[in-house]
């Protein structure tokens, strides 16, 4: 078994370490933004939108951009290979965690402070 071949039961998948390195860097940059939300959230449900810097509207730009690429990658769009199970569990972590920054963002549009605190709970235990 070659270092770039993965074997899962009767099939195998060719291992793309360029690929697993961008993924890597891809949750990198996710756990920044999933720090910023926590330090914004440091200001209070009340003070959130007017102290956080950067403000929820900047972390929800830059996180799209993130999504876009993760979606991209599962779909076989980028690198055109099948992941490692390991790679792909990491992308869907990845999207996990978009998706519960873009429900601070509906919650603070919505002023729902039930969902507020909900996702806040998430992401910080999700770190």
């Amino acid at each position: 078994m070659s270092a770039g071949l993965t074997v899962v039961g009767a099939g195998a998948v060719l291992r793309d370490r360029e690929l697993e390195n961008e993924v890597a860097g891809i949750w990198d940059d996710v756990l920044r933004h999933i720090e910023d939300v926590l330090a914004g959230a440091e200001h209070g449900y009340e003070n959130i939108l007017s102290l956080a810097n950067p403000s929820i509207e900047e972390i929800v730009k830059s996180i799209s951009k993130i999504d876009d690429l993760l979606n991209q990658i599962l779909d076989g769009t980028v690198g055109g290979k099948s992941l490692d199970i390991e790679v792909e569990l990491k992308l869907n972590d990845c999207q996990q965690c978009v998706h519960l920054i873009r429900r601070v963002h509906i919650a603070l549009k919505h002023d729902n402070q039930d969902e507020y605190d909900d996702v806040i709970r998430k992401l910080t235990n999700h770190q």
